[in-house]
């Protein structure tokens, strides 16, 4: 299986799942309860899910929002422990401001915060709900007092009530294949050349991962990031154009 690890994730994402192969390995032979250290993305805890339970080890993912992406994994809970993280609100003390998912992130890792210590962020209305580790709890509440250059109130909160939902904007492009270069071409609105320098300088993931293959076709449900441009959704493809293109669904995060 550690083989099977290598060959299929790349760079950073492969440092993680061989560290969470060895808490599996560890939680199996063990029969203890081992929980990963940091929030993953979606390419990574599906895998573990997928491949690793049997009728030793259960393997479970929380990210507390039904939809989370960056989800934490426990392998054997069998005491149904908590996972290891707490849940956040920040509010904007400003009655002036106009603060989008980019600005809470931003604000947030600014205090040096590794992204995989944080999951999902929902925003609505100036407020942010996200989960965090616990080890980074009370530095977040002592540290925390701006977004940008807006004034902020952070607090911990349970995970009862409802929570914003996620806001995709949807629209319909016209590509003439499903390659990932045609598409990141489409959606970031530039030459498909420009395009697949971008996917050669590592500057576009997908499911969260580099990927160098331009020539890769993108399945539906998988998500594409675009640094400085946005992260997306790859829709069905819902029919053809008059001259033989795909018409396909993409959706935006907002």
């Amino acid at each position: 299986m550690k083989e099977q690890i290598i060959k299929v994730f790349v760079e950073e994402d492969r440092v993680d799942a061989l560290n969470l192969y060895d808490k599996y390995i560890l939680s199996l032979n063990k029969n203890i309860t081992v929980f990963g250290n940091d929030f993953y993305p979606p390419n990574i805890w599906r895998w573990f899910e997928k491949n690793c339970i049997n009728n030793n080890v259960k393997v479970e993912s929380n990210g507390i929002f039904e939809s989370s992406e960056r989800r934490m994994i426990v392998f054997n809970n069998i005491y149904q422990s908590s996972f290891p993280m707490k849940l956040f609100k920040i509010e904007s003390k400003s009655k002036f401001s106009n603060l989008k998912h980019k600005d809470f992130l931003g604000g947030i890792l600014s205090l040096g915060i590794e992204r995989n210590k944080i999951g999902d962020l929902l925003v609505e209305d100036n407020i942010c709900y996200f989960p965090a580790h616990e080890d980074i709890g009370n530095f977040l509440l002592y540290n925390l007092e701006k977004i940008g250059r807006m004034p902020c109130l952070i607090k911990e909160v349970n995970e009862q009530g409802e929570f914003p939902e996620l806001k995709l904007e949807e629209s319909i492009i016209l590509v003439s294949s499903l390659r990932i270069d045609g598409i990141v071409s489409k959606i970031a609105k530039l030459p498909r050349s420009k395009a697949q320098i971008l996917i050669d300088q590592g500057q576009v993931l997908l499911d969260y991962s580099k990927i160098k293959n331009k020539s890769y076709e993108v399945k539906q449900d998988e998500r594409i990031t675009i640094k400085g441009t946005g992260k997306f959704i790859v829709g069905n493809v819902i029919g053809n154009s008059k001259s033989g293109k795909y018409k396909m669904i993409i959706k935006k995060y907002t």
